[in-house]
């Protein structure tokens, strides 16, 4: 019974060294930038309240994402508050924090095709240096 015991303790560390090197290790984002910007109605008003994401056009770095304030502007996040993106292309996508009640549908405050990243034909190049990118409207 020691001997199986000992065995199935000998496999913990080699486990925890093999999950070490997974994705969710912070060394293995690379290097983030700042990357901040702002979110537009198609009437040039500000986008209250929401979500922006950046995905890696590439599927090879992790998403971004930053909570829209009340200017419509944004501050990215990857792995710590604030910290940025990695450098590269993106498509983006915008998550309305809410949605308007019509004809018994709900209905973000803007076109639909703006919350997949996909069809939203929105992109960005994050930089690797402080990035204030230009606004983003929702025509």
């Amino acid at each position: 019974m020691r001997v199986q015991m000992g065995r199935a303790l000998l496999g913990v560390p080699l486990l925890w060294a093999v999950g070490a090197g997974c994705g969710d290790s912070p060394g293995r984002v690379g290097p983030t930038y700042e990357v901040t910007g702002q979110v537009l109605l198609k009437d040039g008003k500000p986008l209250k309240a929401g979500r922006v994401t950046f995905l890696a056009a590439d599927d090879l770095s992790p998403p971004a994402s930053g909570a829209i304030g009340a200017d419509g502007r944004f501050t990215l996040t990857t792995k710590v508050e604030g910290d940025g993106a990695v450098p590269g292309q993106y498509k983006i996508r915008v998550e309305p924090a809410t949605s308007v009640v019509k004809n018994g549908a709900t209905k973000p405050p803007f076109p639909a095709k703006y919350v997949d990243a996909d069809s939203s034909g929105l992109a960005a190049t994050v930089k690797a240096e402080p990035n204030k990118l230009d606004p983003i409207t929702l025509r």
